[in-house]
């Protein structure tokens, strides 16, 4: 076994411990997770599938294909996502424990054999509190977290993923910018633009 396998075991097997706890102690309705890893294959899976079959239809390039995914996407774009309540310590980018078993179920889905090689960008975006700077910082260093936790704890290669904050610039709730709904992690399939 490897230095840094061996690392990960000693800091995997604790923090599933702590998550599995939580899931004994608590009820269903007081732990934040509510979407299985299998929802989000779904909804991160491209229109075909994730199909890899060729076909003899000409198949349209996605409109906005070889665009930069490291950066920030057009609002416009269109691609599979999902958006997900990963909770963080206040004003902080360090993980709650409800935010790890988020993480837990979009670990289990990224490693399914479906999303399997394609890249995602990990979008964090904050509330309208605090200065435009401070939020576009706190969730550039929450999407970093987010990305580090699936390397180090799914094994997710680092090449996939993408984090991106976006601050406040992209609410959920545009009629209400304080509100929660808008701190939140967009998961965004990336590979339609390869």
């Amino acid at each position: 076994m490897s230095f840094s396998n061996m690392i990960r075991r000693m800091l995997v097997q604790p923090v599933l411990a702590a998550g599995m706890l939580l899931v004994l102690v608590f009820p269903a309705s007081v732990v934040a997770q509510t979407v299985t890893s299998e929802e989000i294959v779904r909804a991160l899976l491209p229109e075909d599938g994730g199909s890899r079959v060729r076909s003899f239809r000409k198949k349209e390039p996605h409109p906005y294909r070889g665009i930069n995914i490291q950066g920030e996407l057009p609002p416009e774009v269109e691609l599979p996502r999902i958006n997900l309540t990963v909770n963080f310590e206040f004003d902080s980018a360090s993980l709650t424990n409800d935010g790890i078993l988020t993480l837990q179920a979009l670990g289990v889905a990224l490693q399914d054999p479906r999303l399997k090689n394609m890249r995602f960008q990990i979008a964090g975006h904050t509330d309208l509190r605090g200065s435009y700077q401070y939020n576009i910082s706190l969730s550039q260093r929450r999407a970093r977290t987010v990305a580090e936790f699936l390397a180090a704890f799914f094994g997710i290669p680092r090449q996939q993923l993408y984090p991106v904050g976006y601050g406040e610039s992209r609410p959920v709730d545009p009629y209400n910018p304080a509100s929660g709904r808008n701190r939140r992690v967009e998961i965004i399939n990336v590979a339609p633009l390869s």
